[in-house]
């Protein structure tokens, strides 16, 4: 429990509930995959074309420094608020209430992208122009919105086994359609885009501009993986850390091959016709109706794994600011039956249903899925980039001492912080942002700085005046080895 902080509850979450498997299959769940290519597959073509394994590249080395950013500060202080716990106590409190908002924006408004096709690959069984009524999408989705939030509720272990379950089924068959892609375009089967050197060219990807939207993409199918720091107090030693730094190397490899291999199954128009439903339209393209179906399971199990992963994630870091009293503290009770916090979990559960709806209304599905993909990139990257810079200013003695020290404590974290600094600002200043996200990425992200300064004024939580606060260290930390 970081200092100055109180549990109301008089308990605090349970340590050593989680194996080491656990931590690193729940950040790949919260990353997903399966859910994450269906999201986004569409949206990568339609904004870089056919070099979306670019901006998956550009982004791999910078996204790995930041997570032994997050491993370092791990190592020195494990808390369920994550970055929200370090940027507060290493820089300045009001700059961490402000990562633990746009984290909770983060994992509340990015909840959309998970059921929304929840609700359009289970209508895809029944009736293609139900998958793709708003309504109805929605109406599925808050049905599986309420069965995931019942579930965490019930305890972050049932929560672990259940992605446990999805995940060798999921990222086999990802891996294994991967492959057949790349034998039914090989044998040019149909109307199939044989690769060519423009896939892997800027001017192939239409230019900077569209390279950095692309970027913005990548970084939404990265995120996720800091699931693993969130359930760092329930899970045994330096196993968070590790997971964190694990699960970006495997996302790396998992979709470099998937985007590189289902990119070209057909012609781009037809890409974007089934954009709602993608990858069900690629199952049926290289194996048929039945591999279609197999393929919506697929989606919908590790949709539903990711959801539970994103709720799990929210309600660690919202427990964490109830426990520092910087929001109300009742989010911060821990029930004594199973171990989670309970009321964090049902509100967050609620507010995704909400955001749901709203998001829906807004236009077509997949007008609503580029939206939001586009705003959660933006989200991620400043919080990323305010973990990458607490991790360097807090080892700053001792990234000096060796030059191990320096590469992973320095370098690595300074190229990840350099990289988010410079996506923010040039999306922003570029005009790669519509209005819709602007208003989601950087309006709602700014409100949180509003209810930090409210907070301090009303709550007076020790936040924001215990030793550690306003760039007064704790004594030196030990750099993980």
């Amino acid at each position: 429990m970081s200092q100055g902080s109180v549990d109301p509850a008089g308990r605090g979450l349970r340590s050593g509930a989680l194996r080491a498997v656990d931590v690193v299959v729940m950040a790949l769940a919260s990353s997903g995959p399966i859910q994450s290519v269906a999201v986004s597959l569409a949206a990568i073509l339609a904004t870089v074309a056919y070099a979306g394994i670019l901006p998956i590249l550009i982004c791999f080395i910078p996204m790995l420094g930041i997570a032994l950013g997050y491993q370092r500060l791990h190592a020195w202080q494990p808390s369920a608020g994550a970055t929200y716990t370090w940027v507060g106590r290493v820089l300045n409190p009001h700059a961490g209430f402000f990562a633990g908002w746009i984290m909770l924006l983060y994992y509340t408004v990015g909840t959309t992208s998970l059921t929304i096709p929840l609700g359009s690959y289970l209508l895809t069984f029944f009736s293609d122009h139900a998958a793709d009524s708003p309504v109805a999408v929605a109406a599925v989705g808050t049905v599986f919105d309420l069965i995931v939030t019942a579930v965490a509720a019930l305890g972050v272990a049932l929560s672990a086994r259940f992605q446990l379950s999805w995940a060798i089924f999921e990222y086999a068959l990802l891996i294994g359609f991967a492959v057949l892609a790349v034998v039914f375009i090989a044998r040019g089967q149909g109307d199939v885009v044989k690769p060519s050197a423009s896939w892997f060219t800027i001017e192939g990807a239409g230019g900077f501009k569209s390279l950095i939207s692309g970027v913005l993409l990548a970084i939404f199918l990265y995120s996720g993986w800091d699931t693993a720091a969130y359930v760092g107090e329930e899970a045994p030693g330096k196993t968070a850390g590790r997971a964190a730094v694990t699960s970006v190397v495997l996302l790396f490899v998992i979709y470099s091959v998937c985007i590189l291999a289902f990119q070209g199954i057909a012609p781009m128009q037809d890409m974007q016709d089934h954009a709602a439903n993608i990858l069900a339209f690629v199952g049926e393209r290289i194996g048929g109706g039945f591999w279609a179906n197999v393929m919506i399971v697929a989606v919908l199990g590790g949709t539903l794994a990711s959801l539970l992963a994103a709720i799990v994630s929210a309600s660690r870091i919202g427990f964490a600011m109830g426990r520092d009293r910087v929001v109300p503290s009742w989010l911060a009770q821990v029930s004594g039956k199973y171990g989670t916090p309970l009321n964090a979990t049902i509100l967050f559960g609620l507010l995704n249903i909400v955001f749901l709806w709203g998001s829906t209304l807004i236009g077509a599905v997949g007008e609503a899925l580029s939206n939001i993909v586009s705003t959660l990139g933006l989200m991620a990257a400043i919080f990323y980039l305010l973990t990458a810079v607490t991790a360097i200013w807090c080892y700053r003695r001792q990234i000096v001492s060796s030059a191990k020290d320096f590469a992973l404590g320095g370098l690595m974290p300074g190229l990840g912080a350099a990289f988010m600094a410079f996506v923010v600002i040039y999306s922003i200043a570029s005009g790669s942002l519509n209005g819709i996200e602007l208003a989601f990425g950087v309006g709602l992200a700014l409100a949180g700085l509003v209810l930090s300064v409210i907070s301090a004024k009303v709550g007076r939580a020790p936040f924001y005046t215990a030793p550690g606060s306003e760039n007064q260290l704790p004594e030196a930390p030990r750099a993980p080895r």
